[in-house]
Formats: C-alpha cells, structure tokens, sequence
C-alpha cells in the first residue's frame, strides 16, 4: 500500500537572483509523521517551509499539499490550503498589541466564520489548556517568557486542529529543560491528533524524540533522507557531523 503524502516536493527550486538555494529536490512526509530538516545555517531550510504554505513559489518542480499542487494557485485558493496548514514561525510571530487570548482568537474569527463567539472562546480556552498557558490567556506577549512565547505560537498553531503544522527552529533561544518541553507538546500533537510535522531545526535531541525521517540539505541539494540512526553512519561527512549527537 502507498502512503498517502501529507507533503510532497516534487523536483523543486528555487533561486534568489544568481544562487541556488533548492535544486531539484524531491521528497514526501506521510500523513501523521514528523519529519525534520537539518542543514547548516542559509542553507534554505526556511525557504522550503515557505514554499510548502505558498509564501514563496518555486523556480520549477511542484508542491504538493494532500496531493494537490498549490504552485499555480492564487491567492484565494492558497488561503483555503492554509486553513489547514499551521505555522510556528521561529520567534513565534505573536501580535504584541493583543492578548494571548486574542491571538488565539483571531485566526478562528477569520477562518471559520461558523463559530460563534463562546464557540471561539471556548476552543481558545481548550487549546491553551493543551499547552498549558489556560492561566495566562490575558497575557500580553511582553509579559510571557520565551518558552511560552513559543508555546503561545504553537497554541495559535494548532487552534485551527490543521492536519499540517510547520515549526522552523522550536527549540531556538531555549534552555535544555523548556526545549524538551516544547518537544513533548509536538510529539503530543503528532500522537495525538495525528498531525503531520515538518520541523526546522539544528537540535539533534529533538531530532531523536520527534522525527520518524531526517532530511538534511547540503549545496542546494537533498544530501540525505532516512531515519537519524541511518543518517549518523552516513558516509557523507557533512551529513554525520549534523545529525551525530557526539559531534554536538
């Protein structure tokens, strides 16, 4: 039987002026499982989360959202993919003028105009009771330390119960502790809502506890897919050196 994708790249990339920054790089992520990209710093791997949710578009090949390519797509028709894609944006991107309640609140006001308002409180409240900010739902972002900060962002994530989640470094600016906390919310939420991932991030520990394959970019170029155990006796240096827990 052929796993259904979630996501799939299909021959793609991408330039920036005169640099390559994909090429040709192709690779699927079956629906309910988590894959992390590794790569050194520039090496595009923010760029491959934006075109996966259309913010940029490719220089050739196709994106594929549950098996539809979202290249050719305007506008109108992306916001339709996006109701099913969450993104958590490295620095967690909340608005800083509205409560963390408020935030919640906004991309269901926008997207899902058949809530009603205690609807749309209610789901707010559950949600940051998944992530456990319920108690600081009339915080404002100043107010939150940096891992709630990222837990915000992921609850204003997942609000939506969207079948993709994006998340570029989660572990970015953390300490050991509150990271590995972070990465128990996202295997909780691939677990238990059977939410596909696709993460961003240098953090090998998170890696391990999250990822059921590792993609690593290297030159524009897709250096190696499999499991992190694959990925460590690889014969590409640059490949091992990322993905080996002693060379951290």
């Amino acid at each position: 039987m052929i796993a259904q994708f979630a996501v799939e790249f299909k021959h793609i990339t991408k330039s920036f002026s005169d640099r390559k920054v994909l090429i040709d790089v192709s690779f699927g992520v079956a629906e309910g499982e988590a894959l992390c990209i590794m790569g050194r710093s520039g090496i595009g791997k923010s760029v491959t989360l934006k075109l996966m949710i259309g913010l940029l578009k490719p220089d050739s090949g196709q994106v594929c959202i549950d098996s539809e390519d979202i290249t050719p797509l305007p506008e109108k028709e992306l916001s339709r993919v996006r109701r099913n894609i969450g993104f958590l944006f490295q620095s967690a991107a909340l608005f800083d003028s509205f409560t963390v309640g408020d935030n919640l609140a906004m991309p269901l006001k926008r997207f899902d105009k058949s809530k009603s308002p205690s609807e749309i409180e209610q789901a707010v409240n559950e949600t940051l009771r998944a992530v456990g900010l319920e108690k600081d739902k009339d915080k404002l972002p100043v107010e939150l330390s940096g891992g709630m900060r990222k837990r915000a962002g992921l609850a204003r994530a997942l609000v939506l119960n969207p079948k993709l989640l994006l998340v570029d470094e989660p572990s970015s600016g953390l300490d050991r502790i509150t990271a590995g906390e972070i990465d128990d919310l996202l295997l909780r939420v691939k677990t238990e809502r059977n939410t596909t991932l696709v993460i961003v991030t240098h953090d090998v520990r998170c890696v391990r506890r999250v990822a059921d394959q590792v993609a690593v970019l290297d030159k524009g170029h897709l250096a190696s897919l499999g499991t992190l155990d694959e990925l460590e006796s690889s014969e590409n240096l640059v490949v091992r050196e990322l993905t080996s827990e002693s060379a951290k």
